[in-house]
């Protein structure tokens, strides 16, 4: 997967000394969500970035380190309308902040696809009380992918294949499946204390009374081992004497057997506290000159409880009701005549809630006799390449398929997810457009399943491409303007969270579309967001 990753290192910014005033004044100039007190949420995926009420030094800057690589959705601003004086610049103050932000955390600078929300708490009257309240910044991430998740995105997309479950599940099977798994690798947190039984007074004393008392049988003649076990209850008594590997009758077992039975009581083991049944094992030595020879004891409690591991209870995710924009690539795939169309699919990791609806619209196409894409090229940038060797055009990770089957399309899906799962900022999306073209010279469109979240790394090659491509953006409530670029540069179309546009790419020069909530400007053949 290709993420938008926090970077945490005092490093010189190589941006133009415009870049962090302008994007300051395109946050500042947002209208603030009205609160009467913000409290932080009880949520793990978050990190809460304090100032003072009335300066913008973090308190604790090395809480950034615990983000350093994670996916970034959201950054709140959280600031108090108090004012103790006229003259008080709150703009001024949450200004500073921003920049403080950028200087420790610079790519939080230039991500696409971050979420800003500025936060007005309109209850503090007086600066005594601005003290109780939070002051900074809500920094909303995501978690990178590691075994576990891959498997269990893996899974959800063979359960969406199979039927089992619907795609809008993810989220929560995600969760409770991670957990489960969680549990089941863990180590025991329920580890018993056992105290193990003793001979009386010591263990010299023991040593001491088997030399005494432990003798070679007159009626017995040459060397014998003996194996013997016996059990000590938990009032300290031997019982059950058993010799496992000698059967029948024998002098030297029943020299063994008297020496146990007449030796005192012992102090009986414990299990978490409590007496409990253990066995002792050991072998005797009758050598050939009279000596007995014991070996050491082994003993070990017998009513130790297996180590079980706490189960989940079953869950029923077809419980779960979608929400407006669940199926927005399937209602963004059902619009496409795919006589001569190619699916182009990024399947790194994060994607696959988005690919689990690609394998459910095909699946509903197939069942109701409806068309469906047969042209597939899955991308996943490289492999799991090293990031410093990834070349535009020549990252790899591309593999085109053909098929009708629905199995044999999710599982080659699930087998170039596996190949690799992105790694740094940017994909090879426009390598893998390339390859669709190369791969299916009679294609006359293309359609894209794009991470909103990651950027393009080779956007220089887009000329290459000379059919409509249209781009279904996943994830994020802000567009990243990448894919904007894409569409019009091609003269293709674009869906984002269920909304279609089209024909952008008659726009001249200085044209502005709004996507969403957000307005975009073209300049010089480029969309930007608009920032007056």
């Amino acid at each position: 997967m290709q993420y938008r990753l926090l970077f945490l290192f005092l490093v010189p910014l190589f941006l133009n000394a415009q870049t962090i005033p302008e994007q300051i004044s395109f946050i500042l100039k947002k209208p603030p969500r009205t609160v009467e007190k913000y409290t932080k949420p009880a949520k793990k995926d978050m990190i809460f970035l304090e100032t003072a009420f009335n300066n913008a030094v973090f308190k604790d800057k090395e809480l950034l380190n615990s983000i350093k690589d994670k996916v970034i959705l959201k950054i709140e601003l959280i600031y108090t309308t108090y004012r103790k004086s006229e003259t008080f610049d709150q703009h001024g103050l949450s200004r500073k902040r921003l920049e403080n932000l950028f200087l420790s955390a610079p790519n939080s600078l230039d991500q696409s696809g971050i979420e800003w929300i500025l936060i007005a708490q309109s209850g503090c009257k007086s600066a005594e009380e601005g003290k109780d309240y939070f002051h900074g910044f809500a920094i909303t991430y995501r978690d990178l992918p590691d075994v576990i998740t891959t498997k269990v995105e893996t899974s959800f997309i063979r359960e969406v294949a199979a039927g089992k479950i619907k795609s809008y599940a993810y989220d929560t099977y995600l969760k409770r499946e991670t957990e489960k798994l969680e549990k089941e690798s863990s180590p025991d947190e329920t580890e018993p204390v056992i105290v193990l039984p003793k001979f009386p007074h010591s263990e010299q004393a023991r040593i001491n009374y088997f030399s005494k008392y432990l003798n070679f049988p007159p009626e017995a003649s040459g060397p014998k081992k003996v194996d013997v076990q016996f059990i000590i209850n938990k009032e300290g008594k031997i019982t059950q004497i058993n010799f496992p590997t000698l059967p029948g009758p024998s002098p030297y077992k029943e020299e063994v057997r008297e020496f146990i039975k007449t030796m005192p009581d012992w102090t009986p083991g414990t299990l978490n506290g409590k007496p409990t049944e253990c066995m002792v094992q050991f072998s005797v030595d009758f050598m050939s000159r009279g000596s007995v020879v014991p070996s050491p004891l082994e003993v070990f409690a017998t009513e130790v409880p297996p180590k079980l591991k706490p189960k989940l209870p079953a869950y029923n995710y077809n419980a779960i009701k979608p929400q407006p924009t669940s199926n927005q690539v399937s209602k963004a795939l059902t619009k496409v005549d795919w006589s001569k169309t190619t699916l182009v699919c990024d399947v790194t990791g994060s994607m696959a809630p988005y690919n689990a609806q690609v394998v459910e619209f095909i699946a509903a196409q197939l069942k109701n006799k409806l068309q469906a894409p047969k042209q597939f090229v899955f991308f996943n940038d490289g492999d799991n390449r090293k990031d410093k060797t990834k070349k535009a055009g020549q990252t790899g990770g591309v593999y085109n398929y053909t098929s009708s089957n629905l199995d044999s399309i999710s599982e080659y899906m699930i087998y170039v997810m596996d190949k690799g799962s992105g790694g740094d900022l940017p994909e090879n999306n426009v390598e893998a457009l390339i390859y669709s073209l190369k791969s299916y010279p009679r294609t006359e469109k293309l359609v894209l399943i794009a991470d909103n979240f990651a950027s393009p790394r080779d956007m220089s090659l887009i000329g290459n491409i000379g059919i409509p491509v249209h781009v279904v953006v996943c994830g994020g409530t802000i567009l990243n303007e990448d894919y904007l670029d894409i569409a019009y540069k091609t003269k293709g179309s674009l869906s984002f969270n269920g909304v279609d546009y089209k024909d952008f790419y008659t726009f001249e020069d200085g044209s502005t579309m709004h996507v969403g909530k957000t307005t975009y400007v073209l300049k010089k053949g480029h969309f930007v967001q608009k920032r007056e």
